[in-house]
């Protein structure tokens, strides 16, 4: 279980986990937030106070984060340039017709400014995304858990996370992982399953995803290097 708070103007990100007993662990997100691994009885009070004893600390990590990531800037929807579809470059183009078109290395978009070029994209890639997620998921009924049976699922477009699963049993998935490599979505998918059975991040959960997916640390290092894609919202 994950709860987002924001404390003294900084992003947190409070896990809740039964492994931990009295420390709360302080880790900083890539995506641009603060993460703590808090024991189940860790309550409001404490995390405010965690926070504002470290504040210039956890501002100071951030702002690093920041400076790192700064300068891909949001990614640009001008003739010209590059969108990422299945992790292959797209070159963007204008044409006259009403329908985005995909040729090889090329996305033919409908002709019009930035912003409406940058809305045909993302509908396009939402209406990847109700396909391809479906097919992974679908791919995935044989987990035994599971008995043949998907759970609830839906995707959006995220900007911290690249999925997730509620305590009732309910999937997310960020739309922008049509973006990345079809093994990447299969990753994310396994792993958010995965949590129907162990809702933690426990020794028992990474047994689960290593006897379906031996190689997902790889994966899972291959997605953190996708980060930059978050950025774009």
């Amino acid at each position: 279980m994950s709860e987002r708070l924001l404390i003294d103007e900084i992003p947190i990100e409070l896990r809740h986990n039964k492994r931990r007993r009295t420390r709360i662990a302080i880790n900083i997100d890539p995506a641009g937030h603060v993460v703590l691994d808090a024991p189940q009885h860790t309550g409001h009070d404490d995390v405010e106070a965690l926070v504002h004893e470290h504040a210039r600390w956890l501002r100071y990590r951030l702002n690093k984060v920041r400076e790192q990531t700064a300068h891909l800037g949001r990614m640009g929807y001008q003739p010209g340039e590059i969108v990422l579809y299945l992790g292959e470059p797209l070159m963007l183009v204008h044409h006259s017709g009403e329908e985005i078109m995909l040729e090889k290395g090329v996305i033919k978009v409908p002709l019009g400014d930035e912003q409406s070029t940058r809305e045909h994209v993302r509908s396009w890639y939402r209406q990847q995304a109700d396909t391809l997620f479906g097919e992974v998921l679908d791919h995935h009924l044989q987990l035994p858990w599971l008995q043949g049976q998907l759970p609830k699922w839906r995707h959006r477009f995220m900007k911290s996370q690249w999925g997730s699963c509620t305590a009732k049993g309910v999937i997310s998935l960020n739309t922008h992982l049509v973006r990345t490599p079809v093994r990447l979505i299969e990753y994310v998918v396994l792993h958010e399953l995965c949590h129907l059975r162990h809702h933690n991040h426990s020794r028992r959960f990474h047994a689960l995803m290593s006897t379906h997916m031996p190689d997902w640390p790889s994966r899972s290092k291959e997605l953190g290097r996708n980060l930059t894609l978050l950025l774009d919202e």
